[in-house]
């Protein structure tokens, strides 16, 4: 499928592959699904065997594109595979046995014009914004799902970030582990010295580079609220952590410093509980409007047009941070809006180069819609143009 610059409408009934579109464009952008809290929910077990580049491949999900950019073509893929632990190709499964799957697991290879790449070199090839009606969640959600969401987001602009957030994540792994096997009486307590290092370090840097983050967002987000919201109600975007002053200085080493103490401090509660109960794997961010949480008192309506502005203000965030329009998705959001939000979203989405959108109603699509846009309807997985 060949999408041409401008505004793409992508029509079809619910069930018939609209969101699997979006999806499978946003992890050539992220490297992983924006729905899915497994890799493996992405593997279609029925997908027969296939050889790629010597790699035996059973089950087996592949997306790929061709990125046009400044004249130059770019060839992005993204592999999911199943294998046996012995690196056997993985025959397709017979039953759901425990003992089948635990000999199995997944692997992911993603390339850039074929060739393979590390993850963290392989996000941010391209910039994409995904706005979709799940988009309350982070205002309703877990802190989980906020703190990857600000995860993603840095990601595609920072590859530095990325790479201090995978070291951190196994150096809390290691950590954790050691945790409890100081309260089994194997371990002692100075183990922990290298890896509260290394944990102080990366830990800092990511908890300054969310903070500068969240400042960036807040102000671009309460531009957009302007826009959405006829009452102009003000919109602030907070940064939580454990790390926590009055007013957490933006200054790395002075966070870090903070954390360090935090760290010692809880030492021996992190042993009685067996995990590490201060640091970056724990903050949160928070919406508010006129200083009142969103997820406490704000209605229905106002949350939905708080987290359209944060997905706004992403999108221009990325667009200025990166000199070139991110690509933008939006799925089946226009059924959720009034006709006033519908047109000043429709307004804001369609001044990027290249825009996406899925509707199971073509009449939710703004009546002052530009008549150049390009129209497709979906039907069980098949595209086709609509004349």
């Amino acid at each position: 499928m060949f999408l041409e610059p401008g505004v793409t409408i992508i029509q079809g009934n619910n069930g018939n592959g609209k969101s699997n579109l979006l999806e499978a464009i946003y992890i050539l952008s992220i490297g992983k699904s924006q729905r899915a809290t497994n890799d493996r929910d992405l593997v279609r077990f029925t997908t027969k065997d296939i050889n790629i580049k010597d790699e035996s491949l059973g089950i087996h999900t592949k997306v790929l594109a061709n990125v046009e950019k400044s004249n130059e073509s770019t060839k992005i893929q993204c592999d999911l595979f199943e294998i046996e632990h012995n690196g056997k190709k993985a025959e397709p499964q017979q039953s759901n046995s425990i003992n089948t799957l635990k000999q199995k697991h997944l692997k992911k290879l993603v390339r850039i014009n074929g060739i393979k790449r590390k993850i963290s070199e392989f996000v941010g090839e391209v910039n994409a914004v995904l706005f979709t009606v799940q988009d309350l969640e982070l205002i309703y959600g877990n802190p989980k799902t906020r703190r990857r969401y600000l995860d993603v987001l840095i990601s595609q602009n920072n590859r530095e970030y990325l790479m201090a957030l995978q070291r951190y994540q196994k150096t809390l792994l290691q950590r954790n582990h050691l945790l409890r096997s100081i309260k089994m009486g194997v371990s002692q307590m100075d183990e922990l010295t290298p890896w509260d290092h290394h944990l102080v370090i990366d830990g800092g840097f990511i908890i300054y580079t969310r903070l500068n983050m969240i400042q960036k967002l807040s102000k671009l987000s309460l531009d957009k609220h302007h826009l959405l919201s006829p009452l102009k109600e003000k919109l602030n975007v907070i940064y939580i952590t454990d790390v926590q002053e009055q007013e957490l200085s933006c200054d790395q080493s002075h966070i870090s410093s903070l954390f360090k103490q935090k760290l010692s401090a809880s030492l021996n509660a992190d042993v009685i509980k067996g995990f590490t109960t201060v640091g970056p794997h724990r903050d949160d961010f928070k919406i508010t409007i006129d200083d009142m949480d969103c997820s406490r008192f704000a209605s229905r309506g106002q949350g939905r047009t708080a987290t359209l502005s944060l997905k706004l203000a992403e999108a221009e965030y990325l667009s200025d941070a990166r000199g070139e329009n991110p690509l933008i998705l939006l799925d089946d959001v226009f059924s959720e809006l009034d006709s006033v939000r519908r047109d000043m979203v429709w307004r804001l989405v369609s001044q990027y180069e290249q825009s996406l959108i899925t509707t199971s109603d073509i009449k939710d699509i703004p009546n002052n819609s530009n008549h150049d846009m390009k129209m497709f309807q979906i039907v069980k997985g098949n595209i086709n143009p609509i004349n």
